[in-house]
């Protein structure tokens, strides 16, 4: 009898949840079980085009192991369980946690919603093992290369609410939830933790929770979103097309020298996601435990600048780059903080993946503007 998990993408629209649902429709899911088949839950917030967008793709393409896609609105300040619960008629096997509100700007300023959207509690009540896209930017961005056991000090509410949630898995995996702070006087910052993530609150949620992945994420760049109409960010789903588009109408154009990134390619993202994903879904199947929670830098191989990126993309397009100019962020001028530098060691996640290297900027840059 062939056996039907259920995956649960949140964020399902953006733009990692693009690609990532473009590869599934590809090639499906490849786990030990040659005979297993899968239904996948694409929840998405309010992006119109969405759902005729991914019926299209779905038939164009859609690899005999999966079942189905279903795409369903999402609403994370309203009974998140119910709503899943109400459409994938059942219990899902692995969540694969996209959502986010990733503007640090918008964060800065709506504070309420960034601590109810960023850290969604609600999805342990699942009862499921997450594969979760945190940031970089949990770290302070003082040195060069962090580790994955580095001190964590987000310097902005964006990176304090992504590491709130990575905390949040962390202690209902150890049990301490009832006894330690989610963070740090020094990690908040001066930002206030919400009512509804003190000790006393979090304490009542279902434990223990099944092992689960946290992914520090870079910048991700790469080629346009593969649906048709694109997703919310418009015309520049990545940093990527962002620089074509200056280039190629000869906008002059400021880019930061002093803040250093270890930039990944989608691609390596969406692969990442997948081996996690399969690692889940195999071991929940099997009735295995994966160790623990675990953490990864999901970076790529260089140390680089915005600065660096646009000049690059100008060499590669063969473009004058003249209109690109290079400056200085300027870290006492007001708005939202940032930090420096958040290049990262990713040498953890490749030999999880067991591959040689993950993509530096031009193997990203060939590929993005690759003809195909």
């Amino acid at each position: 009898m062939t056996s039907v998990k259920k995956i649960l993408i949140t964020g399902s629209s953006g733009y990692v949840g693009q690609h990532l649902l473009s590869t599934l429709a590809r090639h499906g899911v490849t786990t030990t079980s040659t005979t297993r088949q899968y239904e996948v839950y694409c929840a998405y917030n309010s992006l119109s085009t969405f759902e005729s967008d991914l019926h299209q793709l779905c038939s164009e393409m859609l690899h005999p192991s999966i079942v189905k896609m279903t795409p369903f609105p999402l609403d994370f300040t309203t009974d998140i369980v119910s709503e899943i619960k109400s459409v994938s008629s059942g219990n899902i096997d692995v969540i694969i946690h996209l959502a986010a509100l990733s503007s640090p700007f918008y964060c800065e300023s709506h504070a309420d919603e960034a601590w109810c959207i960023n850290v969604p509690v609600k999805l342990l009540e699942l009862n499921a093992p997450i594969v979760y896209m945190s940031t970089d930017q949990v770290y302070a961005g003082t040195k060069q290369y962090y580790k994955e056991e580095d001190e964590t000090l987000p310097v902005n509410l964006y990176g304090r609410t992504k590491l709130a949630f990575e905390r949040v898995l962390l202690q209902q995996l150890d049990g301490n939830s009832a006894e330690a702070p989610l963070l740090t006087k020094d990690e908040l910052g001066d930002s206030t933790l919400p009512s509804h993530l003190s000790a006393s609150k979090l304490k009542d949620l279902k434990q223990p929770h099944p092992p689960s992945v946290i992914l520090r994420s870079s910048l991700i760049l790469g080629k346009p979103t593969p649906l048709a109409h694109g997703c919310k960010k418009g015309s520049f789903p990545s940093f990527m097309q962002f620089v074509q588009d200056r280039l190629q109408s000869n906008t002059e154009t400021d880019y930061f020298t002093n803040e250093y990134r270890s930039m990944v390619h989608v691609r390596d993202v969406v692969k990442a996601i997948l081996h996690f994903t399969k690692q889940a879904l195999t071991s929940k199947s099997e009735g295995e435990e994966s160790g623990g929670v675990k953490i990864y830098n999901l970076g790529g191989s260089e140390r680089v600048n915005r600065y660096e990126l646009a000049v690059k993309i100008a060499n590669h397009l063969k473009i004058d780059g003249s209109c690109v100019k290079g400056v200085d962020r300027q870290v006492d001028g007001g708005g939202v903080p940032s930090p420096p530098d958040i290049s990262m060691n990713v040498d953890k996640l490749i030999k999880e993946l067991g591959a040689e290297r993950l993509d530096g900027l031009n193997d990203i840059i060939r590929s993005t503007f690759a003809l195909d």
